[in-house]
């Protein structure tokens, strides 16, 4: 949304939906932060390279739990590079951003990241328990669809790949995971 209004009649103004996205934006980092908080705190484990930088994150939720109601108040949480946490339950993971590591954009310059360019690999990727188990069930689903009669060959190898891949990854959370009790040096 903010890429579409950022070309738009809407740059124009000094305000009105930007100020809204940035409120909603810092609304929906605290909402994953919170619930990242609580996952953690009830013995959750996460993983991935990010994954010590999402428990600091997380670490200071309740500070700001509930209290987004301005946009100056939405402006020190997307200020502050240590908040930059953005669930993303399309590629299983969550991305911790940092601009220096990413690689959702090489050549773009911006305070955010572009989810829908999630790369694999990239220094910013941390899965909890919730997107392995997630990844698991999505790989089931994929297996179900290749083993149907009506599924061509090739398809069926192409969405048992899919599957196996996605398993690999829940594994390797399941293997790697952390908690946020141990110590973080």
């Amino acid at each position: 949304m903010r890429t579409a209004m950022s070309a738009g009649y809407a740059a124009r103004g000094r305000g009105g939906i930007h100020e809204l996205l940035d409120i909603e934006t810092a609304r929906a980092t605290a909402d994953t932060l919170i619930t990242l908080h609580d996952d953690l705190a009830t013995g959750s484990g996460i993983s991935g390279p990010a994954a010590r930088r999402a428990i600091h994150a997380a670490a200071r939720a309740p500070t700001f739990a509930g209290s987004i109601r301005t946009h100056r108040q939405a402006r020190d949480i997307l200020a502050d590079p240590a908040l930059t946490v953005y669930d993303n339950p399309r590629s299983f993971l969550m991305c911790v951003y940092n601009r220096d590591r990413a690689l959702c954009h090489r050549l773009d310059v911006t305070d955010a990241p572009s989810l829908d360019r999630c790369q694999p690999s990239c220094a910013n990727i941390a899965r909890t328990d919730r997107h392995a188990d997630e990844l698991a069930h999505h790989a089931q689903t994929l297996e179900k669809q290749a083993a149907a009669e009506a599924v061509p060959g090739p398809l069926a190898d192409r969405l048992t790949r899919r599957a196996d891949h996605l398993r690999g990854l829940a594994d390797r959370h399941n293997s790697d995971r952390i908690h946020s009790q141990e110590p973080t040096a």
